[in-house]
């Protein structure tokens, strides 16, 4: 191996199509370049070790919420024939975790991609998905697949489950107010209780999921034509529905409020969410502006923009 190697991945934001998108519906992501986590491979003569938020010291001691980085480095290294033995891993990440922005995925991709680095291996989209799924099927047991595909591809994707994913010809001249609201999401909890209730309840549930269908197939068009307002109220109705549904909270309902009265042209939650973050839509940078000072005043913890017209497609 070299004497160093590294890795970087973004996190991914969620347009349309939460919940849904785990019952086969489609859904719309697309990759959040401005929070960004690296990983650096140095080489050593000692047992493995990490430095990350988490966890500073031998990778065999770190605690149960890096398990699955754990599990993927053992994985990895035996795919390339190398020891357990004689690296130090240091992770770097201005992505908040727990917060529906696919930290899981990206800190994984991150990992993947500098191991390979680091031995000078060739790293295949083939292969980088491979290994990036096993993960995030042992952070989520039956992940969408959303957030890997989005973060691996690195541009706008329109993606269904057992289908898979095609690339969106952004057309889009707006902007877009990420904001955190200093919740920790709880996507676990949220999908769970979803489902209880698509069990016992599946002739009030399914004409929802159906219908966050439509909106997502239409904001697919919204997107490839510029059509800003009919998507800021898709977003809108998206979110109510996912209101419906109980995957909302009084922080979230209370920043879309906000970004609402503040002119945005549509907001909602983005991700599993109980907690994390929510998005708004504003037609030009000063819009964007006014609504994350009033999101800030209101108790976001951060806000970023994002603007449409720099996705790659």
């Amino acid at each position: 191996m070299t004497d160093f190697g590294q890795g970087a991945a973004s996190g991914k934001i969620i347009l349309m199509g939460e919940h849904s998108v785990v019952y086969g519906k489609p859904a719309i992501a697309l990759p959040f370049n401005q929070a960004q986590i690296t990983s650096k491979i140095y080489k050593t003569d000692k047992e493995i070790t990490i430095d990350c938020i988490y966890h500073q010291g031998e990778l065999n001691t770190a605690p149960d919420n890096l398990y699955g980085i754990k599990q993927l480095i053992n994985i990895v290294l035996i795919y390339l024939k190398q020891p357990f033995f004689g690296i130090h891993i240091k992770i770097e990440s201005n992505l908040p975790s727990q917060r529906g922005l696919g930290s899981s995925a990206a800190v994984s991709i991150a990992v993947v991609r500098s191991l390979f680095d680091a031995f000078q291996v060739n790293l295949t989209q083939e292969t980088l998905n491979h290994f990036v799924e096993i993960a995030e099927q042992i952070h989520h047991v039956n992940p969408s697949g959303l957030d890997a595909t989005t973060i691996a591809f690195g541009k706008a994707v329109f993606y269904q489950k057992d289908i898979g994913k095609s690339v969106i010809p952004l057309r889009m001249d707006a902007i877009l107010v990420v904001a955190d609201t200093g919740v920790k999401g709880l996507t676990k909890e949220a999908v769970s209780d979803v489902k209880k209730l698509w069990k016992s309840n599946p002739n009030i549930i399914n004409p929802i999921m159906d219908r966050l269908e439509e909106l997502t197939n239409n904001v697919k068009v919204f997107l490839e034509n510029n059509e800003v307002v009919r998507l800021g109220l898709a977003m809108t109705e998206a979110h109510q529905l996912l209101r419906s549904i109980d995957v909302s909270d009084d922080k979230l309902e209370e920043l879309v409020d906000v970004a609402l009265k503040s002119g945005a042209l549509g907001a909602k939650l983005t991700g599993g969410g109980k907690g994390g973050c929510m998005i708004a839509l504003a037609t030009n940078m000063e819009q964007a502006i006014l609504i994350a000072d009033s999101l800030k005043q209101s108790g976001a913890a951060h806000t970023w923009f994002y603007d449409l017209k720099e996705i790659i497609t």
